[in-house]
């Protein structure tokens, strides 16, 4: 899937912000938190898996046609079922099919808590993933969401 120009837009400022010699090139240590700056927040675990699969030689640098490459993939892996079944929730929320636009962060807690009845710490939850506090969820923020799930580092730290 092409990216929208705002995508690489995005990408370019939140890359940029991190590329400390100006040399079009970021510390492999810091995409976890450019990806955060993007609105696809990973778990570390998870972007050290990124980082052996992008940063070709073990460099530690990462240029940014990988880092964009890398983004296209997170944000537009949605040819799965289950990946489906996240844009369709998004859309339902308020959502582009795209996996554009946000859900309202107030609309989401009053519809977990009023219509579903759910005791869920939903407020806790949707304050882990807006890593960038804007009251509004994006697909990447949204996804990350639905895939919230208490147990999942403690399955994670058994040997």
């Amino acid at each position: 899937m092409n990216l929208q120009e705002e995508d690489i837009e995005q990408c370019q400022r939140a890359f940029n912000d991190l590329d400390d010699r100006g040399e079009g090139e970021i510390m492999a240590d810091d995409l976890e938190f450019a990806l955060e700056l993007v609105g696809l927040k990973q778990k570390p675990h998870k972007v050290h898996k990124l980082i052996s699969e992008i940063d070709d030689g073990n460099r530690g640098r990462i240029k940014f046609k990988e880092f964009l490459a890398l983004y296209a993939k997170l944000k537009y892996a949605g040819s799965s079922d289950d990946d489906q079944d996240m844009i369709d929730a998004f859309v339902a929320m308020g959502g582009n099919e795209d996996t554009t636009g946000n859900v309202d962060a107030e609309k989401l807690i009053r519809i977990i808590k009023n219509e579903f009845e759910l005791t869920i710490d939903i407020e806790g939850l949707i304050k882990e993933v807006d890593t960038d506090g804007s009251g509004v969820i994006e697909f990447g923020e949204f996804k990350e969401l639905l895939k919230t799930n208490y147990l999942q580092d403690d399955e994670n730290d058994v040997p």
